[in-house]
């Protein structure tokens, strides 16, 4: 509306100076006040106001994450009427995005929440905050961005394998036993039930006896074993029913295996042919090399979150040039769909190279095909499991019992 009023106030200006028309120019006069005013007022309140979204940038599948937004008017103008529009993810909130339309005095804040239901990981944009508003005389009206958009990382779903074991090696050897860890007698940080296989020498007497049941010492772990993860989320080698949910139930597999051993104060790692969108020009595989802590844990969690799959992106022939910075003596667990000729012919060399190789398939619905490379795993002496449901995770930790 505004661009109609100038060239009305211009026309009377016009008009007024050929004809010598006192009032005529008062009206233009007016005209061309009533303009510059409200133009004033727009572009003074659009940079008086101030947008702060807060809310939590790391969630975990199944969370609610509560998003708070400020709207300030910070100017001495009241501000009539105020639009804004804050772009969302649908898969967070439906319908994909929260809208309000208010009014603010001067200096006043007014505080807005809506809440994002993580139902699927991933790394979702939030906003930006789109806002327009507009002066008292309804004449002039302006847009702008507020809140540049950032993201939300929902980490991927993480089992409760707690009873989960690896073969490790080490420089001497195959280390045939259910300890993961050399564990250092001298350095106990706390107490556990009593598990059946449990040396008597590691029960704590005093304590069973005030806690009326079998009490074992919890043993700090006197070196650490290091494990690298190897996922495979190439679209194109799952069967095509199931690729979508046999790609993310991969990254399921692979995020449990590192938290459970970073629990185990294990150092991990992770190399991955996904792509991290935070990093879409990078080349070569994505991931880190093994380390220790909270922070190495986060970080590879994120990633895993934010990990797109791919297709038509071989992860053996990418694989090979990182074969120099693996250390060496590793755990490798492969979290692929199924058994390949590719896989075969890169993995080889790794187990002949000192490597500890364990195989995870996740594409292997039917226990009649799945046998037979579990049986042709068994006599290349690598050890296969398959993941098909979160159900299967039990055989693992059937497994883990038995010492496999």
């Amino acid at each position: 509306m505004v661009f109609s009023l100038l060239p009305a106030a211009v026309i009377l200006f016009v008009i007024a100076s050929l004809f010598k028309i006192s009032f005529i120019y008062n009206v233009s006069y007016l005209l061309f006040a009533v303009y510059f005013f409200a133009t004033f007022w727009s572009q003074r309140t659009m940079n008086d106001l101030r947008v702060t979204r807060s809310y939590q940038e790391r969630a975990l599948l199944g969370d609610v994450v509560e998003v708070r937004l400020e709207i300030e008017n910070r100017g001495w103008l009241p501000i009539p009427w105020l639009f804004f529009h804050d772009r969302l993810p649908l898969a967070l909130i439906s319908p994909p995005f929260f809208r309000r339309l208010i009014s603010l005095q001067p200096h006043e804040k007014r505080c807005f929440r809506y809440e994002l239901h993580c139902r699927q990981r991933g790394w979702y944009q939030i906003g930006p905050l789109t806002a327009g508003l507009g002066d008292v005389f309804g004449l002039s009206f302006r847009q702008r961005d507020y809140a540049a958009g950032v993201h939300l990382t929902v980490y991927p779903k993480i089992l409760p394998l707690d009873e989960l074991g690896f073969p490790s090696k080490s420089p001497f050897g195959d280390l045939r036993t259910r300890q993961l860890l050399y564990e250092d007698p001298s350095r106990v940080v706390g107490v556990r039930d009593y598990q059946t296989g449990d040396s008597l020498r590691k029960i704590n007497w005093k304590v069973s006896a005030s806690s009326g049941r079998l009490q074992v010492r919890k043993l700090e772990p006197a070196m650490t074993l290091e494990t690298v993860v190897l996922l495979n989320v190439n679209r194109s080698e799952y069967d095509r029913q199931h690729a979508y949910a046999g790609a993310e139930q991969a990254i399921v597999v692979a995020a449990s295996v590192i938290n459970h051993l970073a629990g185990l104060r294990q150092e991990i790692g992770l190399l991955t042919n996904g792509v991290d969108p935070a990093v879409p020009d990078a080349t070569g595989l994505a991931g880190y090399l093994p380390g220790k802590g909270r922070a190495h844990l986060i970080s590879i969690l994120e990633l895993l979150g934010r990990l797109n799959v791919v297709d038509e992106r071989p992860f053996w022939s990418e694989l090979r040039p990182e074969f120099q910075r693996l250390p060496w003596g590793a755990t490798l667990v492969v979290v692929t769909p199924r058994e390949t000729p590719e896989l075969l012919e890169t993995i080889m060399p790794l187990r002949r190279a000192g490597f500890n190789v364990v195989l995870v398939y996740v594409d292997y619905p039917n226990a009649l095909v799945w046998e037979p490379a579990q049986r042709h795993a068994a006599t290349l002496g690598l050890t296969a499991y398959r993941i098909w449901r979160d159900d299967d995770v039990e055989i693992w930790r059937r497994l883990a019992r038995t010492g496999v």
